[in-house]
């Protein structure tokens, strides 16, 4: 009888064994993620708790039963893509004096000896009159052929890891001339509502004025005046819709794949079913051009999600990336603002980890964007590090190689809009407004804080920008400390430090050591990837196939396809 118990309960600690090997070898992404215990890591690094995207869908987010919303495109709310392009083509028209236009075209790495190519549109404004300086950097623009050479002369797998052996790309403009800010919207094809703020925005520039500008910033005189006073010694180069081929996707209905040009094998072997059309987030061979970025590149986060952000088969393949890097190359921007929505928000790098980078131009910046959130947004938004506050990381982004590449003093991430409560699948209300009165809200909204983020950067409030570098101006140091994502102790320290040093508090020295050391101190967390895990998983997975072949006797198992969690 004891033998019997015994050997009932090696074969049920055998089944058991077996079916958690099972459960490991064929988790999809969510589980996987789960053997990360995410909250602990945060814990020991330090990390200070903030409002994120996690807590924003129980504030703001709203029901919608199926059949789900999508866009009428008659109504008048939201607008064709080819409609919008043609409108902003006039206002350049009527304003040539200060506006011009460029389409710009290139032509992606070819896949399965497939040919894949799109264009965009670059308009910049200077107000009083484009200055020959602006329209030889504007016209000195280069074919593909620069980004084919950056890449042939930088490895890729120093940028893959962002090793001390990357070379950042030399700035050749001058930087005590005009400011130059780039604005991009519409990365991703479904956030229709950034196009919108951008068709917007480029009408408030071309017809700034102060009685224009006046019920805009809610008859705020002075910041009228400041603005005005930035914008005449400003350049503004803006993308008003970088994926054209993802969004003429978000514009077809389901059954209609005319715009589809290609499907990755890689997306096809997950067994899961293309996302609806309103849910198209990538280009149209499904590549999210926000992935395809030599910083961090081909990396993929634990949580991967194969058809939301497929990084394509080589950094900068993507036309969409391409044409951004050619102009950021040819413009040298001090600034730049990607325009998203999904969620409230504004970010800055680095993407790839929860905890923010610690110097006085990022620290100036979380609490720039307190401020503009409180004033302009009623504190709906999460701010500091995407990395926390989108609740994931992510690899390839634009702004890391922004930051990283091309030494961008400001690379801003703006979040307009997102209903984190939605059902998945329903993605027009989950990124987009639904109603036209909600949408004009948010869309002039944004323009203030886009005009008043210029504003701050011609003051000089972010370090480095018009300022000297490691130090706060007094209006910054007056600025309370923002609840931002990422941030640790050593980060208040470091904002505390650096306030007290500006409005001189306490023993200079004293206090440039204090900040010294608290930047120095800062916390790494290097958060593990898809393929991390994943080895790791069948690592516990041999170890128990190992256990049930001493227990039970049986031939090898290891049989089951290595590829099980795409």
């Amino acid at each position: 009888a004891g033998r019997r118990r015994s050997r009932r309960r090696s074969m049920l600690v055998s089944v058991v064994s077996l079916l958690t090997l099972l459960a490991l070898l064929f988790a999809p992404g969510d589980l996987r993620a789960a053997s990360y215990d995410k909250k602990l890591e945060f814990k020991k690094a330090g990390i200070l708790q903030c409002v994120n995207v996690d807590q924003q869908a129980a504030l703001y987010g709203h029901r919608y039963q199926a059949p789900y919303p999508t866009p009428d495109w008659n109504d008048g709310v939201y607008s064709l893509l080819e409609d919008q392009t043609k409108r902003i083509y006039d206002l350049v028209k009527a304003n040539s004096k200060e506006m011009n236009i460029q389409n710009l075209y290139s032509e992606g790495l070819p896949v399965d000896m497939k040919n894949y190519s799109t264009d965009v549109e670059l308009v910049v404004y200077e107000r009083g009159g484009l200055s020959p300086e602006t329209v030889q950097a504007v016209n000195g623009i280069e074919g593909d052929e620069v980004v084919l050479n950056w890449l042939r002369d930088n490895p890729r797998e120093d940028w893959s890891a962002l090793s001390d052996n990357i070379k950042p790309i030399p700035r050749k403009r001058p930087v005590d001339g005009k400011l130059r800010v780039a604005f991009v919207f519409g990365e991703h094809g479904r956030e229709l509502v950034s196009t919108e703020m951008g068709e917007f925005f480029l009408k408030v520039l071309a017809e700034s004025s102060t009685e224009t500008l006046l019920p805009l910033l809610n008859g705020d005189s002075k910041l009228v005046k400041e603005v005005l006073e930035a914008l005449d010694n400003t350049v503004i180069h803006a993308v008003p819709c970088e994926n054209k081929n993802g969004r003429r996707i978000v514009e077809t209905k389901d059954e209609d794949d005319k715009n589809v040009y290609h499907i990755p094998q890689e997306l096809l072997d997950t067994g899961r079913r293309k996302p609806p059309n309103q849910c198209q987030r990538a280009n149209s061979r499904f590549i999210d051009p926000n992935r395809n970025w030599p910083a961090k590149w081909g990396n993929k986060p634990y949580d991967y999600q194969p058809w939301q952000e497929y990084p394509g088969p080589e950094p900068l393949s993507e036309p969409e990336s391409r044409l951004m890097f050619r102009i950021m190359h040819a413009v040298e921007p001090h600034a730049v603002v990607n325009v998203h929505s999904g969620m409230h928000g504004m970010f800055l790098p680095p993407d790839y980890t929860p905890v923010m980078v610690n110097n006085a131009a990022t620290l100036a910046q979380v609490r720039l964007q307190k401020y503009l959130n409180d004033k302009w947004m009623g504190g709906k938004s999460s701010i500091g590090g995407a990395g926390y506050a989108v609740s994931y990381v992510a690899y390839g982004t634009f702004g890391e190689f922004m930051h990283n590449g091309f030494q961008v003093k400001s690379p801003q991430t703006w979040e307009m809009y997102g209903n984190e409560y939605a059902f998945k699948g329903a993605c027009f209300s989950e990124f987009n407004p639904l109603v036209e009165d909600k949408l004009n809200e948010y869309v002039r909204n944004w323009t203030g804080v886009a005009l008043e983020h210029i504003s701050n950067l011609y003051k000089g409030l972010v370090p480095g920008i018009r300022s000297p570098e490691g130090v706060f101006s007094e209006e910054v140091a007056k600025l309370p400390n923002p609840n931002a994502c990422g941030l640790t102790k050593n980060h208040i320290d470091a904002m505390d430090g650096l306030s007290d040093i500006a409005l001189g508090r306490g023993n200079r020295s004293e206090r440039l050591r204090f900040v010294e050391e608290a930047m120095e101190n800062t916390a790494v967390l290097n958060m593990p990837t898809y393929k991390e895990l994943f080895d790791k998983q069948n690592n516990v997975a041999e170890a128990l196939a190992g256990g049930i072949h001493e227990e039970m006797g049986t031939q090898d198992i290891h049989g089951i396809p290595e590829e099980h969690g795409k």
